[in-house]
């Protein structure tokens, strides 16, 4: 009789693998509910301490970063309205016949669409043996780069194609007409008569703004 009471209690024995979390947090809370009422007092101070110190850490941190990125975008803007005094009736013309000055985009961003941009044209005019090599080339540093994301950098673009002499005005109107690309520094021409093709070699441009402004 002893032997089945002995087995029995062992069959009835609760594993002794990991508690699951919400026993854990009841058993917390038993521990917590059998302090003194001076004792549990201290536990919540403590916990509200811990909290003040993450949100000072953390929080306050954060928010005063940002306060820092919007004084430096304030006093951009107050700089360029202070600039808006001095603008000629020439720029002001140029304005009105070329369009405004558009603000370049992040470098990643950037490369794609000046690739894309390129793709879309060779593949549109079918152009043949078309090869394309980026780059980066000069960078420029300036005030006002800082705020958009760190320095100005140029996107130089190696493209080589060939095409018939009809399509290579299109090529090279669209090309320079494009909001995604500044302009063609370069122009080679290489005439095949026996093929009455054309072989270009071009520099194709644009402007990016260099690094990240969530990067620290």
């Amino acid at each position: 009789m002893t032997n089945l009471q002995a087995n029995s209690a062992t069959v009835r024995r609760e594993p002794t693998g990991k508690r699951s979390l919400a026993a854990q947090w009841a058993d917390l809370k038993a521990r917590y509910a059998s302090l003194p009422r001076r004792q549990q007092w201290v536990v919540l101070a403590a916990i509200a301490l811990l909290g003040w110190f993450l949100a000072d850490t953390i929080a306050w941190q954060r928010a005063a970063e940002w306060a820092a990125e919007s004084d430096q975008i304030e006093s951009a803007l107050s700089r360029g309205a202070g600039r808006q005094a001095t603008v000629t009736t020439e720029l002001k013309r140029g304005v009105a016949t070329y369009g405004a000055v558009e603000v370049p985009g992040d470098g990643a961003q950037g490369r794609e669409e000046l690739a894309r941009a390129i793709n879309d044209i060779a593949k549109k005019h079918k152009v043949a043996g078309y090869s394309y090599e980026a780059r980066t080339g000069q960078r420029m540093k300036d005030a006002e780069a800082s705020v958009l994301g760190g320095t100005l950098e140029r996107l130089q673009a190696e493209v080589k194609f060939e095409t018939t002499p009809d399509e290579l005005p299109k090529i090279i109107d669209e090309l320079e007409s494009h909001p995604g690309i500044e302009a063609i520094s370069s122009l080679r021409l290489t005439k095949n008569e026996q093929a009455r093709k054309i072989t270009v070699q071009a520099t194709v441009e644009g402007w990016v703004v260099g690094g990240s402004r969530g990067a620290r």
